[in-house]
């Protein structure tokens, strides 16, 4: 059976503007090029992105990462979902927000993303094109600037191309004092409990229309979690049988932990014929951001 060829890349590009140390001298380029050169590179026609930003100014001009990433990866459609703005969360513990103020910004945002080389369907007829939808999975009662209270999605899409799979991208919470060498024990626990809440509230969200009813589905993102995790282990893995991804080569995916906390699922296991996968390792990748990217070649019927 002929099977529908993707190759997908998920990364966490840690709001893609912060600072960091230059490319060698001799090249002087930044972060941000070196983000683009990554896209351009990874050769994904599926991408899922983190902490994406944007913002708009006086003038009413927007400057987005959105543009520069379709340009660098040559994607025609793609989608924005907020998860935290100026607007909506103004919060003057927030350093970018404090900045965004005093440059006369309208609005800054920030959000998870989807790129795609395919139309986009809609979520119940995928024979019309459509677009994503982005859906809270945790909304703090107040914003108080802080990862601890930092509201967190999905956004959940559909390719319009046979056999019609469902992609969802999410970035899953982590508290302060969750992380070593100065792990607490009790924020670790709350931590975990966060994860799996927001995890059966995406499973509960999608159960009836996609894993009822035998929909392929990639769901890939920064869970924040190692595959051990019980929101992970028990809850896709144990519970739901979705296939990990698992890269071909061992590592971590970001410098805080030993294992990786940005995955690639597959659901259901009888409908992927094939899939190979890999950490994106190198001096580019850590340029690019404080994340490494995962890609996966899949194919599915």
């Amino acid at each position: 059976m002929t099977g529908l060829d993707l190759r997908i890349a998920t990364l966490n590009i840690s709001g893609g503007e912060k600072t960091f140390e230059e490319f060698p001298h001799d090249t002087q380029k930044s972060r941000k090029e070196a983000l683009r050169i990554l896209i351009k590179k990874l050769g994904a026609n599926l991408l899922c992105l983190q902490e994406v930003s944007q913002h708009v100014n006086a003038d009413g001009v927007k400057y987005s990462l959105m543009e520069e990433i379709n340009h660098a990866g040559g994607y025609d459609y793609s989608y924005f979902g907020e998860t935290l703005s100026m607007e909506t969360h103004m919060q003057v513990k927030k350093d970018v927000m404090v900045t965004g103020i005093f440059n006369d910004w309208w609005n800054w945002s920030k959000g998870n993303s989807i790129h795609a080389k395919f139309p986009f369907a809609r979520l119940g007829d995928p024979q019309y094109p459509g677009i994503p939808r982005n859906i809270p999975l945790f909304q703090p009662v107040s914003y108080e600037g802080t990862r601890d209270t930092d509201p967190r999605f999905a956004v959940i899409g559909r390719l319009k191309v046979p056999p019609y799979p469902f992609v969802i991208t999410v970035h899953l919470s982590t508290l302060v004092g969750e992380r070593p060498p100065r792990a607490v024990p009790e924020i670790v626990e709350q931590s975990r409990q966060m994860r799996m809440r927001q995890i059966q509230r995406l499973l509960d969200l999608i159960r009836k229309h996609i894993l009822e009813s035998n929909q392929p589905l990639i769901l890939a993102g920064d869970f924040n979690a190692t595959r051990n995790e019980p929101c992970i282990s028990e809850r896709l893995l144990s519970e739901h049988d979705f296939q990990h991804l698992t890269p071909e080569n061992e590592g971590p995916t970001h410098p805080a932990l030993g294992q990786p906390i940005d995955h690639i699922f597959f659901y259901p296991k009888d409908r992927l014929i094939d899939y190979s996968c890999q950490i994106a390792v190198g001096d580019l990748s850590r340029r690019a951001s404080d994340h490494l990217p995962v890609v996966a070649d899949i194919q599915i019927k």
